[in-house]
């Protein structure tokens, strides 16, 4: 089973941006994870059409199952 960290942000202008994380590890806190994503927007790295990152929206882990075929 495949899981990813799918983390959403909004831009200054509104719009959405989303940061996935292959693989997080099983411990992780909605304490650490809404570190992160504040350290993420207070890092100014990330721009949606030149706007930064102003406001963590959303953190969810999404499963899957993945099956090999060739």
């Amino acid at each position: 089973m495949a899981k990813t960290l799918q983390l959403q942000f909004e831009a200054a202008n509104g719009k959405n941006m989303m940061i996935s994380v292959d693989e997080p590890k099983e411990s992780l806190t909605s304490e650490e994870i809404q570190t992160g994503m504040d350290a993420i927007i207070s890092s100014n790295v990330f721009q949606v059409e030149g706007s930064t990152l102003a406001l963590a929206k959303s953190a969810k882990v999404v499963e899957r199952n993945v099956t090999d075929i060739i």
